[in-house]
This record gives structure tokens, C-alpha cells and sequence, in this order.
């Protein structure tokens, strides 16, 4: 499936996927890189995401009919790079500490009812798998990961807090997050991550985390949270 529309006078979207897994990931990565190498000046931002590829392009040094026949030709060589098989690109894979302390996840007893297993085991299922991120949005830094463990996919909450501090550790539905600052938020809080998602004060300002890196959760005590930086407050 491959579906190209107009998102702006300066950006066309292309829809490779109507479900997000490995195969659709790695087509993702391989279309952003092609348009990156191919289209060179005319493309002034490349914005990944889920099931598509947001594209901005320089209305100055191109017109849309070619920026729509180029981006086309990319996207069905990616499509067929990934039919085949080719090796995708090598993803980084990232660790974060997680405290899953009482004080920090406000939340885990209910996703324990929720999956009809003890706080101990949804830490252990939580911290067990190895998630991709999909997305960057919302905030800057905030990762869209996935997919979570089936027995932990809580909805979100009725109703969000107000506040939810940085580095909170979040999952909802097939989702986990790691919150980047302190902000509004209705996912299911279970831990808190010391380290920092997003430096808004490097020039220029630096995240983390990028679409198509893997990530592990590693249960960390309390002291070395708080060693590595972190934050009991909020």
C-alpha cells in the first residue's frame, strides 16, 4: 500500500503501511535515508513516523510534481528493498534506568490488577522486552515506543493529570513513553527514568532518542536513581 497526499503547500505525506510493526518500521528507515541521500537541497525536513514519511521540500528549488515523481520513485524502492529482504539499517540500541519505586509510579498497582499479576512481575514483563521507537512528538524529545506487552496495555486515563514529572516512566494501550519534561499527561505512570530525553539548553538543542532505535528499561534501585541524576519530586 502506498498512498502520497499533500499535508501543507510545502510537504507531501507518504503512507506506506495501515499497521505499524518490524517489516513497516524498516521500510520507514529506508525510505528517510533515500529521500535524505536522493533529493539532497530540495528537501528541507524529513519527518518519520508510525505508517508514514512527512517530507518538506524547498518550493524555491523545486516544483511539487517533481518533488511527487522523486518521492514516489523512493518510495517504491523502499517498498521493494523490503519485500526482498535487504538489510535494513543497523539500528542503536539504547538503555535507560527505570526506578520503579512506590514514590515514582503512582500507577503500577492498578496495571497490576489490570493484568491480574503482581507489581514485581509487571516491572520484570515491563522491563523484559525491547521496544522501537515510532514516533517523536508531542513534546519535544517525547518518544512514541512500541509495543508493550499485551497483558500491560492499560487504556489511558479517564482523566490526565495536570502535571507529570520529567522522566516519568509511561505506558497506554500498545505504547510506552518516557516523559521528556514536566507536563500534562493521562498515560499510566510506572517508574522514573534519570536520564535527560531532551537538553533544550545545547545549541542545537539535542533528543535523545530517534525513530527506529531499540530501547531496553533496566530496573535500577532508588540510590542509583538518584546517583544517575534522578528526581523524587513531582
Amino acid at each position: 500500500m502506498l498512498r502520497i497526499t499533500d499535508s501543507s503547500d510545502e510537504s507531501l505525506t507518504l503512507y506506506l503501511s495501515e499497521d505499524y510493526d518490524e517489516q513497516t518500521l524498516a521500510c520507514i528507515e529506508r525510505l528517510t535515508a533515500l529521500v535524505r541521500r536522493d533529493m539532497g537541497d530540495w528537501v528541507t525536513d524529513v519527518v518519520p513516523s508510525y505508517c508514514s514519511v512527512t517530507v518538506f521540500y524547498d518550493l524555491l528549488r523545486c516544483d511539487h510534481s517533481e518533488v511527487y515523481r522523486r518521492l514516489e520513485h523512493c518510495a517504491e524502492r523502499a517498498l521493494q528493498e523490503a519485500g526482498a529482504e535487504t538489510a535494513a539499517p543497523q539500528s542503536r540500541l539504547v538503555e535507560l534506568p527505570v526506578y520503579y519505586g512506590k514514590e515514582v509510579a503512582p500507577d503500577l498497582h492498578r496495571v497490576a490488577e489490570f493484568a491480574g499479576i503482581t507489581p514485581d512481575e509487571v516491572i520484570a514483563m515491563h522491563a523484559a522486552g525491547e521496544y522501537r521507537v515510532y514516533a517523536l512528538g508531542f513534546r519535544p524529545g517525547f518518544a512514541f515506543m512500541g509495543k508493550t506487552p499485551e497483558p500491560l496495555r492499560l487504556p489511558r486515563l479517564d482523566t490526565p493529570r495536570p502535571r507529570v514529572p520529567a522522566g516519568a516512566v509511561a505506558i497506554a494501550g500498545a505504547q510506552a513513553a518516557v516523559y521528556p519534561d514536566s507536563c500534562p499527561g493521562g498515560w499510566n505512570l510506572i517508574g522514573r527514568c534519570p536520564v535527560k530525553l531532551f537538553d533544550r539548553s545545547s545549541n542545537p538543542p539535542e533528543v535523545l532518542l530517534a525513530v527506529g532505535d531499540r530501547v531496553r528499561f533496566v530496573p535500577v534501585a532508588r540510590e542509583e536513581f538518584e546517583q544517575l541524576g534522578g528526581s523524587l519530586d513531582g
